[in-house]
């Protein structure tokens, strides 16, 4: 008698986000209207590291607009977080729970397919098990709660790259999370690395930039007491 041979579950093949859009593009070609955490949900919580993408674009350039990161910062830097602790991904009642139109969970879909498609030709699956770690998610949900946190605050135009660094490190790590990428992840740390290097070189210029809008906030709260 032959002992039996051993199951084996090979683990699931990676699917391009990209080709999960197209699907729920196909599934709702019917006219069906769906909330941003329903598209979220649908992508299995994928599609928060494209919200994360789109939240940063604006700001890859080297001055960007004033006051508009603050609000952007502060809702990656809270997604950022939730993924942190492990808890589901997902947006804001106010942004999240609000049904949209078919055509216009149809303009998204369209839209983000062919910006991932561009993406994906260029990040892709490497040396992904250990990503998957829930220390790795720890520590790069961390990482870019923190690069967040940075983006929102409320630095003058005037002071180069305080917006973008920050972007192009909430952005490759993103990427890489999202498309299993072990490599591209390394590129995204190297630009941490890179942001934490500016803010300390200039950290003499944005200081009292800090401590103005600190005391503003005081005085403002102090006001109105």
């Amino acid at each position: 008698m032959t002992d039996p041979v051993p199951s084996h579950t090979p683990p699931a093949a990676h699917v391009p986000l990209s080709v999960r859009l197209s699907q729920l593009l196909q599934a709702g070609s019917s006219g069906e209207g769906m909330s941003l955490n329903q598209i979220l949900e649908r992508t299995g919580g994928r599609g928060i590291y494209l919200v994360m993408l789109f939240a940063c674009l604006p700001f890859v350039v080297p001055v960007s607009l004033p006051g508009f990161s603050t609000a952007m910062g502060l809702i990656v830097g809270m997604l950022s977080v939730r993924l942190a602790v492990g808890r589901p991904p997902v947006l804001p009642r106010f942004l999240g729970e609000r049904e949209l139109k078919p055509r216009t969970v149809q303009r998204i879909l369209r839209a983000s397919i062919g910006f991932l498609r561009f993406l994906e030709r260029l990040v892709r699956p490497r040396r992904t098990r250990w990503l998957a770690w829930p220390s790795a998610m720890f520590v790069n949900g961390a990482l870019m709660a923190f690069m967040a946190l940075l983006l929102a605050l409320p630095f003058p135009p005037i002071v180069l790259f305080t917006n973008s660094l920050p972007s192009y490190a909430i952005i490759l790590i993103a990427l890489s999370i999202m498309e299993e990428d072990g490599v591209t992840v390394w590129i995204g740390y190297g630009a941490v690395a890179a942001t934490l290097a500016y803010f300390g070189l200039m950290g003499g210029v944005l200081l009292p930039y800090l401590l103005k809008w600190g005391n503003g906030l005081l005085q403002s709260s102090g006001g109105g007491s």
